[in-house]
């Protein structure tokens, strides 16, 4: 089924949507954290490089919070979708190579960074990971 409106059209409805953020991960992850009494964070603090989805303060760690697809996960592999998939791909290249950037950018000013794939959220194995990199950067301070 090809689509009704042209390119442009359809890129001009496109870029009046608005973003609501990885919701349903990142309120996972909030969730897990209230539920395991974990305190300190923040949640995308600007004044951050990357604007993470959770940050802690004291810890100097920035939590990211991402999809398996946008990120290309090395576990899930996911495909990259049919149509468009020259744009899709350098999407999600793009994506990947940002998240490199900030990484690095972070470490070099000091701050440490964890990342929380969207597939760890239905082991629960995040929090324990989380709170050996806490402890482990408490005992280094």
């Amino acid at each position: 089924m090809s689509d009704p409106l042209s390119r442009a059209a359809r890129s001009a409805l496109m870029a009046k949507v608005r973003s609501l953020g990885n919701m349903s991960t990142e309120q996972t992850v909030e969730k897990g954290l209230v539920t395991r009494r974990i305190r300190g964070w923040v949640k995308h603090p600007k004044d951050i490089v990357g604007r993470p989805d959770f940050y802690f303060p004291r810890y100097r760690l920035a939590v990211f919070v991402d999809g398996c697809f946008w990120h290309a996960c090395p576990t899930c592999k996911r495909r990259t979708p049919r149509t468009r998939s020259r744009f899709w791909a350098k999407k999600i290249s793009a994506n990947r190579q940002r998240d490199l950037r900030i990484r690095r950018r972070l470490w070099a000013l000091g701050f440490h960074s964890m990342r929380i794939w969207e597939h760890d959220l239905k082991k629960d194995k995040w929090t324990g990971r989380l709170v050996r990199m806490l402890s482990r950067i408490a005992d280094n301070a």
